[in-house]
């Protein structure tokens, strides 16, 4: 899973997504910005994904899933302008304050269904400060829209200048139904590597099924994280990354997921 790609893997942001494979025993969501009818879509595509969106039918309304079973994307909140990814191939550029895409919720897009899934996007913040957060935060992605009882899981990312003095960070979460704090793998590298306009390639996952070196339970699983091909070091930020840190028992909802934003309170 770690292998879908070449690497294992606001204001006005960008977004690519592309699909959740499955494979055996296992399922997951990568969320890409496609490179249509190309190279890279038969890459993806040759891996089994569970859906995969293009991102790049907006002026449409629709996003068709590349794989073909069904997982199709309404846009809402106005059609995103169009933007190219690094290779001049489209993508959609949400406007910070009212866009994102939606998809009916599915079992596929759930942690229990294989006790594996693993997310993939392209992202480019076009801000590293979020005007429309109140808390120095924007969710670019998740599984979570009501937050109690339907939150599953999310990505997001952290603002560069906070209240906590840390470096800007990106994260994958995972929640129990009643959200509240949920565990997660922070990617946060030394301060000022992450830029405003640079395109990442993200990739996170939540598996629970085996227990990774030094959580301590008694929930099994954890949580990782890469940013452009590099993983974050786990070992390093114990408990986080474990199921356990707060006690996490992944659960399917009702919930859709959500691409541009995950409540409709924060905006990416």
């Amino acid at each position: 899973s770690k292998n879908l790609l070449h690497s294992p893997h606001p204001s006005r942001a960008a977004v690519l997504f592309g699909c959740v494979v499955a494979s055996i025993g296992a399922a997951y969501l990568i969320i890409h910005f496609s490179y249509a009818t190309s190279t890279y879509d038969a890459t993806i595509l040759n891996d089994h994904p569970v859906a995969y969106w293009a991102m790049d039918n907006a002026a449409n309304g629709t996003e068709p899933d590349l794989t073909g079973h069904g997982h199709t994307g309404t846009y809402k909140g106005g059609s995103p302008t169009s933007t190219t990814l690094l290779d001049n191939e489209p993508a959609s550029e949400f406007n910070g304050t009212t866009q994102y895409m939606t998809v009916p919720s599915s079992p596929d897009f759930s942690v229990p269904t294989t006790g594996q899934l693993t997310w993939e996007a392209w992202i480019r913040p076009d801000t590293l400060q979020y005007p429309n957060s109140s808390t120095g935060y924007a969710d670019f992605m998740g599984k979570c829209d009501q937050y109690s009882p339907t939150c599953e899981w999310e990505s997001r990312m952290y603002d560069a200048t906070n209240s906590q003095n840390r470096c800007s960070r990106i994260s994958a979460y995972v929640f129990n139904l009643a959200a509240g704090l949920g565990s997660a793998a922070d990617w946060q590298p030394n301060c000022n590597l992450l830029q405003a306009g640079q395109w990442l390639h993200v990739v996170g996952e939540y598996q629970t099924l085996t227990q990774p070196p030094g959580c301590n339970g008694p929930q099994v699983g954890g949580i990782n994280i890469w940013v452009n091909g590099v993983e974050w070091n786990m070992a390093d930020h114990l408990q986080t990354g474990c199921m356990s840190q707060y006690g996490i028992t992944p659960t399917t909802s009702t919930s859709p997921l959500v691409i541009g934003t995950t409540a409709f309170d924060f905006w990416f």
